[in-house]
């Protein structure tokens, strides 16, 4: 066992992060948001922040524009730099969306964050719902969710994700669409599966391996904070 069990059955320990981890398994609710998703998001949406790890990504990198201050030399005094690429698609909001369905699934993530940090009356600042189609293998390089402007940075910054369908990976290939925290040189695997709710502190550095499976996998991100 990787998560180390805490007295809160939901809230475990990473080497050792507060991390959540709760599995509503065959959950109706789940599975309503996962085909409304397909209908509401168009296909730019539904790629935000997919990449294809350890390969230049022509798709990617041929429809990016510089959207920041690229300077030659600078000084940053702290030391919360993000890792990773920055999106060249908006996050959709996608728990913004007026739908009674998607309100419960909003509600399970407070409620977790609750239970994770303590504090009441959180935030979503950010969510983009992701399908990762089956057959092109693609996934997320290793990053974090710290800010790109450091002022941005609040005390108790949370990030996670709501797997909506585990896509059904291929079993002949161990690594398909794993989910990894990198943590003091090792990486910490985990198996997605549907009605799965992950939240962890937004600074760990995290990464998604190359996906293949018999069905679209469907992933809620967001990022959430006190």
């Amino acid at each position: 066992m990787i998560f180390h069990p805490t007295s809160n059955k939901d809230v475990f320990h990473l080497a050792p992060i507060p991390v959540y981890k709760r599995v509503y398994a065959n959950d109706i609710i789940t599975n309503k948001v996962y085909d409304f998703g397909l209908c509401f998001l168009d296909t730019e949406q539904k790629r935000m922040g997919q990449e294809l790890p350890g390969q230049y990504d022509n798709e990617r990198q041929d429809n990016y524009e510089v959207n920041y201050d690229r300077q030659d030399e600078w000084v940053e005094n702290h030391e919360l730099q993000p890792i990773g690429s920055r999106f060249y698609v908006k996050p959709n909001d996608f728990l913004n969306a007026e739908n009674p369905d998607i309100e419960v699934i909003k509600r399970r993530i407070e409620t977790g964050f609750i239970e994770l940090v303590g504090f009441s009356k959180p935030k979503i600042t950010e969510s983009w719902l992701q399908y990762y189609e089956p057959t092109e293998g693609r996934g997320h390089n290793a990053h974090n969710h710290n800010r790109w402007q450091h002022e941005e940075e609040k005390p108790k910054m949370y990030s996670g994700g709501y797997y909506l369908n585990d896509g059904n990976p291929i079993k002949d290939h161990p690594y398909s669409g794993t989910f990894a925290f990198h943590v003091r040189d090792s990486k910490y695997f985990i198996r997605p599966k549907t009605g799965m709710l992950l939240i962890w502190p937004h600074d760990i550095v995290h990464s998604v391996a190359p996906f293949y499976g018999k069905e679209y996998r469907a992933v809620i991100n967001f990022n959430i904070q006190a």
